[in-house]
Parts: structure tokens; C-alpha cells; sequence
């Protein structure tokens, strides 16, 4: 069976550079890759409504993604998923294609080390995922890291 990398794209600036790099190991690899948006439907709604609010949002980065890995050579398919939640949504997606490895990016709002479980959709993920998990970070800006021997400010 062929390797499947998941990554959770939402079209940020870190997820764009996430995938550039993905692209490289999918040509190593050889795996397939997908990219998949989680379209979280609130409870007012029906999850498997036909157009619920954040459709075209979710299918325009998705083609903005399958785009960006056909220029670094690399064709990826895309799903839109909706859910209730994110986490939820990712791991039944990883589930379902028999995920080798679940990719995504986050906002580090603390050291690694102060929680590295992380909270939300970070932590569920990492609980329930049927695979490994590599949760990408983009650095933090240089005022949130402490000073020598003191505390953050």
C-alpha cells in the first residue's frame, strides 16, 4: 500500500511554506499527498449540509494549495471535510485514507516545553490520531522569548 502524508491546510503563510517542504519529501518518497480543510458546521446546522457557510473559502485555498505543490512538482488531491470541530474532523480523515502521517501547523502561544500537548485541536489530534503526528510550528517572534534568566514579558 502507498504512503499517504495528510496535511491539515487552512492557506496561512506557514501552511504555504509546510507544504513546499512536504512537496520535497513526497518526491523523495514517493507518497501521495492530500490536503484536506476541516469546515467546522455549528450545531444550527446540519454537518452534511450541501453548502454551508465557509464553502468557497475552503475550496479557493484548497486550489491555492493543490496549485502551490504542481509548481514544486508534486500533484496533491484535496478534500474538504466538515465536522463539528477540527480535531475531530482530522483524525476520522486520517482514518479513513489510512494516514501514514498527519501534518499541520500551529500558533505556538507558549514555549514547546510549558505545554507540549498544546490545547484545542492540537491536543485531540495528538490523543486520537490513528497516526504519527508532526505538528509544525512557525518561530516565535523574538520579544515573546524571555530574557536571559527571567521571566517573559
Amino acid at each position: 500500500m502507498a504512503r499517504t502524508i495528510l496535511m491539515a491546510y487552512r492557506g496561512t503563510e506557514e501552511d504555504k511554506r509546510v507544504l513546499r517542504w512536504l512537496c520535497r519529501i513526497v518526491k523523495q518518497t514517493r507518497a501521495n499527498l492530500r490536503l484536506v480543510y476541516v469546515l467546522t458546521v455549528p450545531f444550527t446546522e446540519q454537518v452534511d449540509a450541501p453548502e454551508p457557510a465557509g464553502l468557497h473559502q475552503a475550496e479557493q485555498m484548497l486550489m491555492e494549495g493543490e496549485h502551490l505543490a504542481e509548481r514544486e512538482g508534486v500533484i496533491a488531491a484535496a478534500d474538504i471535510v466538515q465536522a463539528r470541530d477540527a480535531g475531530s474532523g482530522l483524525v476520522s480523515e486520517a482514518a479513513e485514507l489510512e494516514a501514514s502521517i498527519l501534518v499541520m501547523t500551529d500558533r505556538r502561544h507558549l514555549l514547546p516545553m510549558e505545554n507540549p500537548l498544546g490545547y484545542g485541536t492540537v491536543a485531540y489530534v495528538l490523543r486520537h490520531a490513528p497516526c504519527p503526528v508532526w505538528i509544525c510550528y512557525a518561530p516565535l517572534p523574538a520579544h515573546s522569548h524571555p530574557p536571559e534568566g527571567g521571566e517573559r514579558t
